[in-house]
């Protein structure tokens, strides 16, 4: 499997302080090198594909229809398969937004998601793991509305049977014998300053949010999914870098089921060499046998690509310098 994380098309919206020529130019350069990224994870021939979300930095934005399609057809075109490959999405705040409706998101961000992506919260089944991937925006939305409200979750739920606090309540752990593994856009929640080990370029997940964005689900959500799936591997995307975490989870009032456990997160690097990492990547995910008492299933590695904005800068840059110096050298000669 082949977990790739906040391609973040860019449109003409996404550097509203830049030259528009020069927002032509980042974009015509990241669509560049994005398609090569994706051939080269292409050429590891995945069964299956996972986008975390973020496919399109201003996809919450209202458009028109058109335009909207235009937007959406170059994402397609630059993560084209070469054969037919299923492939599924979730969604991220840039494509559906977050708590409320910040100036510019569209009122249909989700409708419209649903009918250029697919569901918000689905299931599907793999070599005998069940993979859940939720709509971890909404979420979000959804958990701050019931806070408010002070309704339990079994009222809450009884209100809103088709939410994704529902979904999530429905995925009682003794339903599936088998393994789970767990899909969300934001991370779960960890102490702050929680070590994301040695493969981070810089800093840590930090805990946070503002207008359209949270850093990390709350602990009472995280403690909330983490006891209804009870995954045994969880994969985010979202802060852009690289990061592994284990989770202990069973000790709160989050839920009824207070059986403790622990799982591993993996935040998937994003494939964009555009958003403050040197080196983008995406992830890759192999499924063994069910796993026994002595053994695991699931075996998961890290695939970095190239530094390209060093290459531009230490490689690119410099021979263009030298070139031109090296022509002026020659004109003078010839004076």
């Amino acid at each position: 499997m082949l977990l790739v994380a906040d391609p973040q098309i860019l449109d003409a919206h996404s550097y509203p302080g830049r030259h528009p020529w020069l927002v032509w130019l980042s974009q015509q350069i990241v669509d560049l090198n994005m398609r090569k990224s994706w051939r080269a994870a292409q050429t590891l021939h995945p069964d299956v594909v996972v986008l975390l979300g973020d496919m399109m930095d201003n996809g919450r934005m209202s458009y028109p229809v058109g335009e909207y399609q235009d937007y959406q057809q170059r994402f397609q075109r630059i993560f084209r398969h070469s054969q037919p490959i299923p492939t599924y999405y979730i969604p991220g705040n840039h494509d559906v937004g977050l708590k409320g409706r910040p100036l510019g998101v569209s009122p249909d961000s989700a409708e419209r998601y649903v009918s250029h992506f697919g569901p918000l919260n689905q299931l599907f089944e793999l070599g005998n793991h069940t993979f859940v991937l939720i709509d971890a925006p909404g979420l979000v939305t959804e958990e701050d509305m019931r806070a408010r409200s002070g309704y339990t979750y079994p009222h809450w739920v009884d209100m809103n049977p088709n939410g994704i606090i529902a979904f999530i309540r429905s995925l009682a752990p003794h339903d599936s014998p088998n393994p789970r593994v767990l899909l969300t856009h934001i991370p779960l929640a960890r102490p702050e300053g929680a070590s994301c080990g040695p493969l981070r370029e810089h800093g840590t997940i930090r805990q946070g949010e503002g207008a359209g964005y949270q850093n990390t689900l709350t602990p009472h959500t995280t403690e909330f999914v983490l006891q209804h799936v009870r995954p045994s591997l969880v994969f985010s995307g979202d802060d852009h870098d690289y990061c592994e975490y284990i989770h202990k989870f069973g000790s709160s009032d989050a839920d009824d089921t207070p059986n403790a456990g622990t799982v591993k997160e993996v935040t998937v690097k994003s494939i964009s060499m555009a958003i403050g990492v040197r080196q983008p990547g995406f992830q890759l995910l192999s499924i063994g046998a069910p796993p026994t008492r002595f053994t695991t299933s699931l075996a998961t590695v890290p695939c970095l690509l190239p530094d390209q904005l060093g290459i531009y800068l230490n490689v690119y840059v410099p021979l263009l310098v030298f070139s031109l110096l090296l022509l002026l050298v020659s004109n003078l000669h010839r004076v």
